[in-house]
Protein backbone atom coordinates (compact mmCIF):
# COMPACT_ATOMS: atom_id res chain seq x y z
CA UNK A 1 0.00 0.00 0.00
CA UNK A 2 2.75 2.33 1.13
CA UNK A 3 6.46 3.14 -0.69
CA UNK A 4 8.89 2.94 2.25
CA UNK A 5 11.58 3.68 -0.18
CA UNK A 6 9.91 7.39 -0.43
CA UNK A 7 9.54 10.09 2.14
CA UNK A 8 6.98 12.71 2.68
CA UNK A 9 8.16 16.23 3.64
CA UNK A 10 5.39 18.07 4.62
CA UNK A 11 4.59 21.79 4.48
CA UNK A 12 1.75 23.33 5.34
CA UNK A 13 1.94 27.04 4.41
CA UNK A 14 -0.28 29.93 5.84
CA UNK A 15 0.61 33.74 5.27
CA UNK A 16 4.04 33.02 6.04
CA UNK A 17 5.34 35.29 2.83
CA UNK A 18 8.87 35.94 4.70
CA UNK A 19 10.22 32.15 5.56
CA UNK A 20 8.18 30.11 3.15
CA UNK A 21 11.23 29.91 0.29
CA UNK A 22 13.88 29.62 3.51
CA UNK A 23 12.28 26.32 4.18
CA UNK A 24 11.60 24.90 0.90
CA UNK A 25 15.70 25.32 -0.09
CA UNK A 26 16.11 23.27 3.41
CA UNK A 27 13.97 20.44 2.38
CA UNK A 28 14.97 20.36 -1.47
CA UNK A 29 18.63 20.64 -0.08
CA UNK A 30 17.86 17.10 1.71
CA UNK A 31 20.41 14.49 0.90
CA UNK A 32 18.74 11.42 -0.39
CA UNK A 33 20.20 7.91 0.23
CA UNK A 34 20.56 5.82 -2.63
CA UNK A 35 17.48 3.91 -3.65
CA UNK A 36 15.11 6.75 -1.71
CA UNK A 37 13.42 9.56 -3.08
CA UNK A 38 12.12 12.69 -0.87
CA UNK A 39 8.85 14.02 -1.83
CA UNK A 40 8.21 17.76 -0.59
CA UNK A 41 4.52 18.53 -0.19
CA UNK A 42 3.44 21.91 0.67
CA UNK A 43 0.09 22.80 1.41
CA UNK A 44 -1.93 26.18 1.45
CA UNK A 45 -3.89 27.02 3.86
CA UNK A 46 -5.84 30.02 2.78
CA UNK A 47 -2.93 32.25 2.48
CA UNK A 48 -3.93 35.84 1.92
CA UNK A 49 -0.20 37.28 1.21
CA UNK A 50 2.13 36.22 -1.75
CA UNK A 51 3.52 32.84 0.05
CA UNK A 52 1.47 30.28 -1.91
CA UNK A 53 3.24 32.00 -5.47
CA UNK A 54 6.93 31.39 -3.97
CA UNK A 55 5.71 27.60 -3.22
CA UNK A 56 3.93 27.37 -6.69
CA UNK A 57 7.13 28.75 -8.12
CA UNK A 58 9.55 25.99 -6.18
CA UNK A 59 7.12 23.39 -7.80
CA UNK A 60 7.69 24.20 -10.94
CA UNK A 61 11.80 24.36 -10.87
CA UNK A 62 11.52 21.44 -9.00
CA UNK A 63 10.75 17.96 -9.91
CA UNK A 64 9.59 16.72 -6.13
CA UNK A 65 7.88 19.36 -4.85
CA UNK A 66 4.31 19.24 -4.69
CA UNK A 67 2.08 22.30 -4.59
CA UNK A 68 -1.52 21.64 -3.11
CA UNK A 69 -4.10 24.17 -2.22
CA UNK A 70 -6.86 23.80 0.63
CA UNK A 71 -10.69 24.50 -0.55
CA UNK A 72 -10.63 26.90 3.09
CA UNK A 73 -8.71 27.22 5.50
CA UNK A 74 -8.96 24.16 8.19
CA UNK A 75 -5.43 24.24 9.83
CA UNK A 76 -2.64 22.66 9.87
CA UNK A 77 -3.95 18.56 10.63
CA UNK A 78 -6.56 18.96 7.78
CA UNK A 79 -3.33 20.68 5.45
CA UNK A 80 -1.33 17.93 6.37
CA UNK A 81 -4.11 15.20 5.91
CA UNK A 82 -4.40 16.59 2.40
CA UNK A 83 -0.84 16.02 2.05
CA UNK A 84 -0.58 12.36 2.43
CA UNK A 85 -3.76 11.72 0.71
CA UNK A 86 -1.55 13.14 -2.32
CA UNK A 87 1.32 11.05 -1.68
CA UNK A 88 1.90 7.02 -1.41
CA UNK A 89 4.97 7.14 0.38
CA UNK A 90 5.68 4.95 3.44
CA UNK A 91 7.11 7.48 5.80
CA UNK A 92 6.57 11.44 6.62
CA UNK A 93 7.83 14.09 8.65
CA UNK A 94 5.87 17.17 8.94
CA UNK A 95 8.05 21.09 8.39
CA UNK A 96 6.63 24.01 9.87
CA UNK A 97 7.33 26.82 7.52
CA UNK A 98 9.32 28.75 9.01
CA UNK A 99 11.85 26.63 10.62
CA UNK A 100 15.40 24.85 9.05
CA UNK A 101 16.64 21.33 8.21
CA UNK A 102 20.26 20.82 8.19
CA UNK A 103 20.78 18.90 4.50
CA UNK A 104 21.33 15.44 6.46
CA UNK A 105 18.63 15.67 8.77
CA UNK A 106 16.06 13.35 7.27
CA UNK A 107 18.32 10.62 5.65
CA UNK A 108 19.65 10.40 9.79
CA UNK A 109 16.37 9.83 11.03
CA UNK A 110 15.17 7.49 8.43
CA UNK A 111 18.64 5.36 8.41
CA UNK A 112 18.06 4.85 12.18
CA UNK A 113 14.39 4.01 11.48
CA UNK A 114 16.16 1.47 9.33
CA UNK A 115 18.37 -0.01 11.15
CA UNK A 116 16.39 -0.55 14.58
CA UNK A 117 13.02 -0.85 13.29
CA UNK A 118 11.28 1.97 14.43
CA UNK A 119 7.88 3.19 13.72
CA UNK A 120 8.65 6.98 15.00
CA UNK A 121 12.82 8.53 15.01
CA UNK A 122 12.44 11.65 16.89
CA UNK A 123 15.07 14.24 17.58
CA UNK A 124 16.06 16.55 20.12
CA UNK A 125 14.81 19.96 18.39
CA UNK A 126 17.36 22.74 18.22
CA UNK A 127 15.78 26.37 19.31
CA UNK A 128 16.47 29.65 17.54
CA UNK A 129 14.73 32.63 17.40
CA UNK A 130 13.44 34.40 14.45
CA UNK A 131 15.82 37.40 14.98
CA UNK A 132 18.60 35.14 14.45
CA UNK A 133 16.98 31.63 13.22
CA UNK A 134 20.41 29.63 12.54
CA UNK A 135 21.54 30.74 15.96
CA UNK A 136 21.40 27.88 18.38
CA UNK A 137 20.14 29.09 22.03
CA UNK A 138 19.38 25.56 23.55
CA UNK A 139 17.60 22.09 23.08
CA UNK A 140 14.00 21.37 23.11
CA UNK A 141 14.92 19.20 26.30
CA UNK A 142 17.18 20.71 27.38
CA UNK A 143 17.49 17.53 30.36
CA UNK A 144 17.53 14.86 27.46
CA UNK A 145 20.30 11.81 28.75
CA UNK A 146 22.95 11.63 25.91
CA UNK A 147 22.39 9.52 23.08
CA UNK A 148 18.99 7.40 22.19
CA UNK A 149 16.05 7.32 24.68
CA UNK A 150 13.26 5.06 24.44
CA UNK A 151 10.20 6.97 23.32
CA UNK A 152 7.45 5.60 25.43
CA UNK A 153 3.85 6.76 25.85
CA UNK A 154 4.19 7.48 29.52
CA UNK A 155 7.38 10.15 28.90
CA UNK A 156 6.24 11.56 25.70
CA UNK A 157 3.15 12.16 27.27
CA UNK A 158 4.28 13.13 30.83
CA UNK A 159 7.00 14.97 28.88
CA UNK A 160 4.42 17.29 26.77
CA UNK A 161 2.60 19.19 29.94
CA UNK A 162 4.68 18.48 33.02
CA UNK A 163 7.41 20.68 32.16
CA UNK A 164 10.09 22.82 33.95
CA UNK A 165 10.19 25.63 31.29
CA UNK A 166 7.53 27.10 28.31
CA UNK A 167 8.60 25.17 24.90
CA UNK A 168 10.11 22.21 26.25
CA UNK A 169 7.15 20.16 25.53
CA UNK A 170 7.93 16.80 23.82
CA UNK A 171 4.55 17.52 21.99
CA UNK A 172 6.63 19.89 19.58
CA UNK A 173 8.97 17.28 18.26
CA UNK A 174 8.68 16.96 14.44
CA UNK A 175 9.70 13.10 13.99
CA UNK A 176 10.14 10.36 10.98
CA UNK A 177 7.07 8.29 11.42
CA UNK A 178 6.07 5.21 9.39
CA UNK A 179 2.50 5.33 8.03
CA UNK A 180 1.58 1.75 8.36
CA UNK A 181 1.88 2.77 12.42
CA UNK A 182 -0.86 4.27 11.88
CA UNK A 183 -4.16 1.98 12.34
CA UNK A 184 -7.91 2.40 13.32
CA UNK A 185 -8.83 5.83 12.00
CA UNK A 186 -9.96 6.86 8.46
CA UNK A 187 -7.23 10.43 9.11
CA UNK A 188 -3.95 10.15 10.10
CA UNK A 189 -4.03 13.66 12.09
CA UNK A 190 -7.54 14.61 13.85
CA UNK A 191 -8.46 17.56 11.30
CA UNK A 192 -10.61 19.28 14.28
CA UNK A 193 -7.96 19.66 15.83
CA UNK A 194 -5.92 23.26 15.22
CA UNK A 195 -4.02 23.31 18.84
CA UNK A 196 -2.46 20.18 20.16
CA UNK A 197 -3.03 18.30 17.02
CA UNK A 198 1.09 16.53 16.85
CA UNK A 199 0.60 15.50 20.56
CA UNK A 200 -2.81 14.17 20.19
CA UNK A 201 -1.24 11.73 17.19
CA UNK A 202 2.57 10.88 18.86
CA UNK A 203 0.28 10.14 22.13
CA UNK A 204 -1.97 7.94 19.92
CA UNK A 205 0.94 5.79 18.10
CA UNK A 206 2.64 5.10 20.91
CA UNK A 207 -0.34 4.12 23.17
CA UNK A 208 -1.47 2.05 20.14
CA UNK A 209 2.11 0.43 19.98
CA UNK A 210 4.27 1.84 17.77
CA UNK A 211 8.23 1.47 18.35
CA UNK A 212 9.68 5.04 18.96
CA UNK A 213 13.30 6.11 19.90
CA UNK A 214 14.33 9.85 20.71
CA UNK A 215 18.01 10.84 19.85
CA UNK A 216 20.13 13.97 19.54
CA UNK A 217 19.85 16.67 17.08
CA UNK A 218 20.54 15.68 13.84
CA UNK A 219 19.58 19.52 12.55
CA UNK A 220 16.36 20.75 12.90
CA UNK A 221 15.97 24.49 13.92
CA UNK A 222 12.75 25.16 15.61
CA UNK A 223 12.59 29.02 15.18
CA UNK A 224 10.40 30.51 17.99
CA UNK A 225 8.34 33.62 16.57
CA UNK A 226 5.64 35.79 18.12
CA UNK A 227 2.25 35.16 16.83
CA UNK A 228 3.26 31.61 15.93
CA UNK A 229 0.36 29.09 15.58
CA UNK A 230 1.24 27.58 18.34
CA UNK A 231 0.75 30.73 20.64
CA UNK A 232 -2.59 31.45 19.88
CA UNK A 233 -4.81 29.43 21.96
CA UNK A 234 -8.15 29.35 23.72
CA UNK A 235 -11.37 27.85 25.97
CA UNK A 236 -12.13 25.62 22.86
CA UNK A 237 -8.34 24.27 21.70
CA UNK A 238 -7.50 23.24 25.52
CA UNK A 239 -11.29 21.46 25.77
CA UNK A 240 -10.46 19.40 22.63
CA UNK A 241 -7.23 18.33 24.75
CA UNK A 242 -9.06 17.46 27.94
CA UNK A 243 -11.79 15.55 26.03
CA UNK A 244 -9.04 13.64 24.25
CA UNK A 245 -7.27 12.82 26.96
CA UNK A 246 -10.44 11.44 28.49
CA UNK A 247 -10.88 9.20 25.59
CA UNK A 248 -7.01 7.88 26.01
CA UNK A 249 -8.40 6.65 29.54
CA UNK A 250 -10.79 4.99 28.22
CA UNK A 251 -8.18 2.46 26.50
CA UNK A 252 -8.25 -0.99 27.54
CA UNK A 253 -4.37 -2.25 28.84
CA UNK A 254 -2.63 1.28 29.82
CA UNK A 255 -0.23 0.28 32.36
CA UNK A 256 0.22 1.69 35.57
CA UNK A 257 2.81 4.50 34.12
CA UNK A 258 0.60 5.53 31.36
CA UNK A 259 -2.54 5.68 33.11
CA UNK A 260 -0.79 7.98 35.64
CA UNK A 261 0.43 10.16 32.48
CA UNK A 262 -2.55 10.37 30.81
CA UNK A 263 -4.52 10.91 33.99
CA UNK A 264 -2.07 13.96 34.76
CA UNK A 265 -2.43 15.57 31.26
CA UNK A 266 -6.49 15.40 30.97
CA UNK A 267 -6.27 17.39 34.67
CA UNK A 268 -3.79 19.78 33.23
CA UNK A 269 -5.85 20.18 30.03
CA UNK A 270 -8.94 20.75 32.63
CA UNK A 271 -7.36 23.55 34.19
CA UNK A 272 -6.41 24.94 31.22
CA UNK A 273 -9.83 25.00 29.74
CA UNK A 274 -11.61 25.99 32.94
CA UNK A 275 -8.88 28.92 33.31
CA UNK A 276 -9.23 29.68 29.87
CA UNK A 277 -12.81 29.56 30.04
CA UNK A 278 -12.58 32.04 32.72
CA UNK A 279 -10.61 34.62 31.11
CA UNK A 280 -12.71 34.61 28.12
CA UNK A 281 -16.09 35.07 30.34
CA UNK A 282 -14.40 38.06 32.00
CA UNK A 283 -13.23 39.67 28.82
CA UNK A 284 -16.74 39.43 27.57
CA UNK A 285 -18.06 40.65 30.79
CA UNK A 286 -20.23 36.94 30.52
CA UNK A 287 -21.38 35.59 34.10
CA UNK A 288 -22.69 32.95 32.65
CA UNK A 289 -19.56 32.16 30.90
CA UNK A 290 -17.54 32.37 34.07
CA UNK A 291 -19.99 29.77 35.80
CA UNK A 292 -19.20 27.15 33.11
CA UNK A 293 -15.90 27.33 33.94
CA UNK A 294 -16.67 25.77 37.41
CA UNK A 295 -18.66 22.55 35.55
CA UNK A 296 -15.30 20.96 33.70
CA UNK A 297 -14.07 19.02 36.87
CA UNK A 298 -13.47 19.53 40.96
CA UNK A 299 -9.64 19.98 40.31
CA UNK A 300 -10.33 22.41 37.94
CA UNK A 301 -12.56 24.28 40.01
CA UNK A 302 -10.61 24.43 42.93
CA UNK A 303 -7.79 25.82 40.15
CA UNK A 304 -9.97 28.68 38.74
CA UNK A 305 -11.84 29.61 42.35
CA UNK A 306 -7.65 30.12 44.26
CA UNK A 307 -6.72 32.25 41.19
CA UNK A 308 -9.91 34.14 41.56
CA UNK A 309 -8.85 34.55 45.82
CA UNK A 310 -5.19 35.67 44.36
CA UNK A 311 -6.96 38.00 41.55
CA UNK A 312 -9.41 39.58 44.32
CA UNK A 313 -6.75 39.88 46.79
CA UNK A 314 -3.93 41.41 44.27
CA UNK A 315 -7.04 44.26 43.44
CA UNK A 316 -7.15 44.84 47.22
CA UNK A 317 -3.27 45.27 47.45
CA UNK A 318 -2.94 47.30 44.03
CA UNK A 319 -1.80 44.69 41.88
CA UNK A 320 -3.90 43.05 38.87
CA UNK A 321 -3.47 39.73 37.67
CA UNK A 322 -5.98 38.45 35.21
CA UNK A 323 -8.69 36.54 36.74
CA UNK A 324 -8.51 32.59 36.07
CA UNK A 325 -5.02 32.62 34.77
CA UNK A 326 -2.99 29.34 34.58
CA UNK A 327 -0.03 30.86 34.80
Amino acid sequence: MYDETKVAIIIPLYNDEANIARALESAVAQKQPEGIRFEVLVVDDGSKDSGPEIAEDYARRFENVTFLKMEQNGGPAAARNLALQATDAGWFTPFDSDDIMLPERVAALLAKAQAGDFDIVADNLLISSSSAPETVSRHLWPEKPQGDVPLTTALFVTRSYDVEMERTELGFLKPLIRRRAVKHVSETYQSDIRFGEDFELYARLLADGAKAVLTDPEGYLFVVREGSASQRQGADDHRKMALRGREFLKRDGLGAEERAAFSGFTRYSEREWAAWTAIEAVRAKNLMGLFKAFTISSSASLFVAGNLLKAVGGKLNGKTRPVGSAT
